[in-house]
């Protein structure tokens, strides 16, 4: 069952994953949305709840256009882990809302409301 709280977008984009115990990281976004990110990596196992800095060109052509944004390992599996960022300046929201097409940011899971008893 997902947990997220954004749509995610499958987008393919070369990231630098930094994270003090591994040190720098190569990866590729599997996908991306406003609330976080699936980087696919070679062998590399990431540590849970680990706090790292992403580093990638949103418009994928290596440019100079470089944004950093703080995240923290969520979830990890065989080739890959799962990033959920963490205070996200309103610049750089923006520009992930223009790079996912102006995604609105609503739930893809809601906990069931719950039900009140009667008497």
């Amino acid at each position: 069952m997902e947990h997220r709280y954004t749509e995610r977008k499958q987008m393919a984009i070369n990231v630098v994953v930094s994270c003090a115990r591994f040190g720098l990281v190569r990866g590729r976004t599997v996908d991306i949305g406003c609330g976080g990110m699936f980087v696919e990596t070679d062998c590399i196992v990431m540590p849970l709840n680990a706090p790292v800095t992403v580093s990638f060109d949103p418009s994928g052509a290596g440019g100079l256009a470089c944004v950093q944004v703080k995240a923290m390992v969520v979830h990890q599996r065989a080739g890959g882990f799962g990033l959920m960022f963490d205070d996200l300046e309103p610049a750089c929201r923006e520009l992930l809302r223009g790079l996912l097409g102006n995604q609105v940011t609503t739930p893809v899971y809601a906990p069931a409301p719950r039900r009140v008893a009667n008497g």
